[in-house]
């Protein structure tokens, strides 16, 4: 009787473990891939936020649609998660809300004698909706954030 491994032994152990290293390195590039999606994702949540609070912010807010255009540093940002860059490119549109657009083209802003329904005599709110767009591994990516402005 012999003590000790033999050479075959070895060999398989060594394709078994080579099997198990493979398998691991693939889960971990996996969630490196996911984290980097999710970090890019929280951010573009993040601009969002900041371009609605800087709106907000501001004295009169007025109607209408931007956009990001080359060298608008407004609404073209990019961050850099792990030595990646994401460039994101932001659309601003403002518009009335759904409720008072729907008050508005029934009413026109006319006094309204019926005790059912809410009479309308002004503008009060605006809505603030904000795309965010960008690519993650050139498949592209966005983001909606809506909000009321008062």
């Amino acid at each position: 009787m012999k003590k000790g491994f033999g050479l075959l032994e070895v060999l398989a152990a060594a394709v078994v473990l080579g099997f198990l290293l493979v398998g691991l390195n693939t889960l971990q590039l996996g969630n490196r891939e996911a984290i980097l999606r999710i970090r890019a994702r929280d951010a573009a949540s993040d601009i969002a936020q900041e371009v609605i609070d800087s709106i907000r912010g501001s004295a009169s807010v007025a109607f209408g649609e931007r956009n990001c255009e080359e060298g608008d540093e407004d609404l073209c940002r990019s961050r850099t998660f792990k030595n990646a860059t994401v460039d994101y490119k932001i659309k601003v549109k403002i518009d009335t809300t759904a409720a008072q657009r729907s008050e508005i083209e029934t009413t026109g802003y006319a006094r309204n004698d019926n005790p059912d329904r809410v009479k309308v005599e002004y503008q009060f709110a605006k809505q603030i909706d904000v795309t965010v767009k960008w690519l993650h591994r050139n498949t592209p990516q966005s983001i909606n954030v809506s909000a009321v402005v008062r």
